[in-house]
């Protein structure tokens, strides 16, 4: 009952504060403004993030999860919601704003909550095993996630409902392998964005979002899933191996490191913004923002949906490595050459 008690109860609370959060956004400087990145045209409250943030922690809170699956999570999720705050109002530099993600991916993983230590056969039958690299190496996937969803946050109702498909993949492999505190956490997450995607998915109802979850939001929701990831592949039961992990979470990190490889090589800084994401490729080919952000989410589902399916007709982990890199390869020339054809920069 504690799934269905945490669903409902995030949802309702992020539904609720919303509204409340939104009336008060002009007073706490969390507006996003119009801009040359922006296809808005007006301020928009991005309170979101703080919205869900605070929803998981009460319902992770009241159904008793904190104390019995993690303690360190409530802090490492108050640590990010700290710094994406920050950022919000203050557009932070590099380094600060990469500071707040380091310290809450290492406390999780320096604290021993989540740790890293193989990475399954993946590139042979043989363990891949960290040993002395186990902890930054957790702390980078960790970053990594917060920062692809972060990227991913381009367009209306996107980064939610790539998170959600997530969430509903890590689901189907937590409750498949009985581990049902980790299903409970991925309940209350899914609510909350429910909750968010209400106001922010354009629907026939609503042309344009009302509410930005923020920078707040998507490192949220970046390390909820990277958590996830490691917690159920780490797990002494594994409900998944670590590569079927990166096939549930193919799409945004798939985009954020094609994209950095892409503007290195053309000499770019790896944080330049640019309109070069798989969701500006699709819009530039005339899919609508509604269109493209189903056809991701679609994607997005069936690509660790088929990664489960995979692991469950015991398809060799580095078979599944292999195959994950050509797809990126492939992706990667495939985007810089429609990129350059429609002209996107």
């Amino acid at each position: 009952m504690s799934d269905i008690f945490g669903f409902l109860l995030a949802l309702g609370i992020t539904a609720a504060a919303i509204p409340q959060f939104a009336r008060a956004a002009g007073r706490w400087g969390l507006l996003a403004h119009p801009g040359p990145r922006m296809s808005h045209e007006a301020p928009v409250p991005a309170v979101g993030g703080i919205a869900m943030g605070a929803a998981f922690l009460a319902a992770y809170a009241l159904t008793g999860l904190a104390a019995s699956l993690s303690p360190l999570l409530a802090a490492a999720i108050a640590i990010t919601l700290a710094g994406g705050v920050l950022d919000d109002r203050h557009a932070m530099r590099s380094a600060p704003k990469f500071g707040f993600q380091i310290a809450a991916a290492a406390l999780l993983a320096a604290g021993g909550d989540v740790l890293l230590t193989h990475l399954g056969q993946l590139m042979s039958p043989q363990l891949f095993t960290l040993g002395r690299w186990a902890i930054p190496l957790t702390i980078f996937a960790l970053v990594g996630v917060m920062n692809a969803l972060n990227m991913a946050d381009g367009l209306d109702g996107l980064a939610g409902t790539l998170a959600l498909a997530a969430c509903l993949n890590f689901g189907v492999a937590a409750s498949l392998a009985g581990h049902a505190p980790e299903f409970a956490a991925l309940c209350i997450v899914a609510g909350a964005l429910l909750g968010f995607l209400h106001f922010n998915a354009r629907t026939p109802w609503r042309a344009r979002a009302a509410v930005f979850m923020g920078d707040t939001g998507s490192l949220l929701l970046g390390l909820l899933l990277g958590w996830f990831a490691v917690r159920l592949a780490m797990a002494g039961r594994p409900a998944l191996a670590p590569i079927t992990a990166v096939w549930i979470l193919a799409l945004p990190v798939g985009d954020t490191v094609t994209l950095l490889v892409r503007r290195a090589l053309r000499l770019r800084s790896p944080f330049h913004a640019d309109r070069r994401h798989l969701h500006h490729i699709l819009l530039a080919l005339g899919l609508s923002p509604g269109q493209t952000v189903a056809a991701l989410a679609l994607l997005s589902l069936a690509l660790g949906a088929a990664a489960l399916a995979a692991e469950s007709l015991r398809v060799p982990q580095h078979v599944m490595f292999y195959a994950y890199m050509t797809c990126l390869v492939t992706y990667g020339i495939a985007a810089e050459i429609a990129c350059k054809k429609l002209g996107l920069d």
